[in-house]
């Protein structure tokens, strides 16, 4: 059996309506069949995922603790989505708020390729926090976003990522953006020493993905952003087995999984959990205090997910984001301690005319 178990928070009204929905889960996400017609002992042993604890959480609020068995998961990524939420949440009232893997099915699962110690090592900087900032905004032209991408890494910064929503537009092709963005970051660090990674974003459509992966790489990309919830989980783990670059996961899309806390996938379970295990070595989630709706607490629950042991896959670098300030950086230090990604968008270019000195001074402000 093995494979995974999951955790559900159902809401209902006793013991007996929360077993008759969770079993319901039990059935729904694997076989999709009336009881009756999964009472076959090969079925019901060998397919069917197995509730294995039902507790209460809070008054009308029960947490089942659901198996599925490695038969039904298959070790292929889409088929685990399948199981963990798929049909299921199109019911009320079901909340996916835990997945753990037993050992043997986590070696069939790659994981991030880098994690926090490899991307380190790319870097050059076994310590201290690191630090991110976007070409933006969109519109911009290719020599433009290039000049950016040159001032950013001669200031400093680590890692110099597309906006996720330049993506093949006119004003900035792909491939010409990509390739004068890398050739910019390649000469910052010729000029200073620096070991600055230039990350595009290689979001399209599924018969491009990969292609423009592979450009990426070739023409001097030091990582990836791919936007996973819009292309596709198992895309962003095709990227990273394809290209053996670090992908860094936006989180577009996934409000609409979690603005409710009686539905969808918990943030620390979708931006946390479900990253690692399709391959993300850096994820992108909001901070507290910026633009969108999340908590300090929520926060911390997501950096516990990306660093705890998932089974000897590699823990993942937290990169909170959304609106952050320079002022802010000492309170994320509080929360996320030195393996994060400090990403600075709109502020670094307020800050002053001369987007270098902006670079250096955000670089002062951690050690």
């Amino acid at each position: 059996m093995e494979g995974i178990l999951a955790t559900y928070r159902i809401v209902a009204a006793d013991r007996a309506e929360a077993e008759a929905r969770a079993v319901d889960v039990c059935i729904e996400q694997t076989v999709e069949v009336t009881p009756a017609l999964c009472a076959d002992p090969v079925i019901a042993d060998r397919t069917v995922a197995r509730l294995e604890g039902l507790e209460p959480s809070a008054p009308g609020r029960w947490d089942a603790r659901v198996r599925f068995p490695e038969a039904v998961l298959s070790a292929e990524l889409p088929q685990v989505v399948n199981c963990l939420y798929g049909n299921v949440s199109m019911k009320p009232g079901v909340r996916l708020v835990g997945v753990a893997l037993a050992p043997s099915f986590a070696r069939l699962l790659a994981g991030p390729r880098h994690g926090i110690a490899g991307v380190r090592a790319l870097l050059g900087v076994p310590h201290r926090p690191l630090l991110m900032s976007a070409l933006k905004p969109v519109g911009r032209t290719v020599a433009e976003l290039a000049s950016y991408a040159h001032a950013m890494a001669a200031g400093g910064i680590d890692l110099v990522k597309d906006d996720h929503g330049i993506a093949n537009q006119a004003c900035s092709p792909f491939e010409a953006r990509v390739e004068a963005c890398a050739a910019a970051v390649a000469r910052a660090n010729a000029a200073t020493g620096g070991r600055t990674l230039y990350c595009p974003t290689v979001t399209g459509p599924a018969d491009e993905i990969l292609r423009r992966a592979e450009h990426a790489r070739d023409a001097g990309a030091g990582g990836l952003l791919v936007s996973p919830l819009v292309t596709g989980l198992d895309a962003m783990r095709a990227v990273a087995a394809t290209t053996g670059l670090p992908v860094m996961a936006h989180p577009a899309l996934a409000g609409a999984f979690f603005p409710h806390d009686d539905h969808g996938i918990s943030p620390e379970v979708l931006l946390g959990t479900l990253m690692r295990m399709a391959g993300a070595d850096l994820v992108v989630f909001p901070s507290w205090g910026g633009r969108f709706p999340f908590t300090r607490e929520t926060c911390a629950r997501l950096d516990a997910a990306l660093k705890a042991d998932l089974c000897g896959l590699a823990p993942a670098l937290p990169v909170p984001a959304g609106g952050m300030t320079l002022d802010r950086v000492p309170a994320m230090l509080s929360v996320f301690g030195r393996d994060v990604v400090f990403l600075i968008g709109s502020a670094l270019y307020e800050r002053s005319p001369d987007l270098v000195a902006n670079a250096a001074y955000f670089r002062s402000l951690v050690s």
